[in-house]
């Protein structure tokens, strides 16, 4: 149980712990401030414990502290979504292409199935069109022949063809 005389000496701070905003989590330290401990209460103006934490903090910074760790942990777990997805070779290293990716993108072009994998023909189409050079390129045959490509590397040839045109 907290007491206003430990949390004096031991409160780091406090927030909503649940998205409906019903539990405080209570973060504070022990005696020789080696360790953190949590200490989670209802949310109810009637608990002593909850008229205690009303002392070190106001419901103001509550929410205000609620929306800091909701933030950093948003912002934690996106960054190491993207270190599980760069160790995975599902996206390149920043300007870096990961060796992986090579392996990735033959296993795309040699194992294309032009029935299960339009939606990546799809795409690939997309990208390639944005390219400026493909993009300003005269409306001719070579968009054509892109446009109606069955393949990955069909659609590859033709953005070469127009590229390098």
């Amino acid at each position: 149980m907290l007491t206003k005389e430990y949390l004096k000496d031991n409160f780091i701070t406090a927030y909503f712990c649940d998205d409906d905003r019903k539990f405080i989590e209570i973060l504070s330290t022990s005696e020789d401030k080696k360790e953190t401990y949590p200490t989670v209460i209802p949310f109810d103006e009637n608990e002593p414990q909850y008229k205690i934490l009303l002392e070190f903090v106001t419901l103001d910074d509550l929410h205000e502290n609620t929306v800091n760790i909701k933030r950093e942990e948003r912002k934690n777990f996106e960054k190491e979504l993207v270190e599980i997805a760069k160790r995975e070779g599902l996206v390149l290293h920043d300007d870096l292409i990961d060796t992986k990716f090579f392996s990735v993108m033959t296993n795309a072009l040699f194992n294309f199935d032009s029935e299960t994998d339009k939606d990546y023909l799809f795409a690939l189409k997309i990208s390639l069109f944005e390219i400026d050079k493909i993009k300003d390129a005269p409306n001719d045959d070579k968009k054509a022949k892109l446009r109606k490509s069955k393949s990955l590397i069909e659609a590859l040839q033709a953005a070469f063809e127009i590229y390098n045109t």
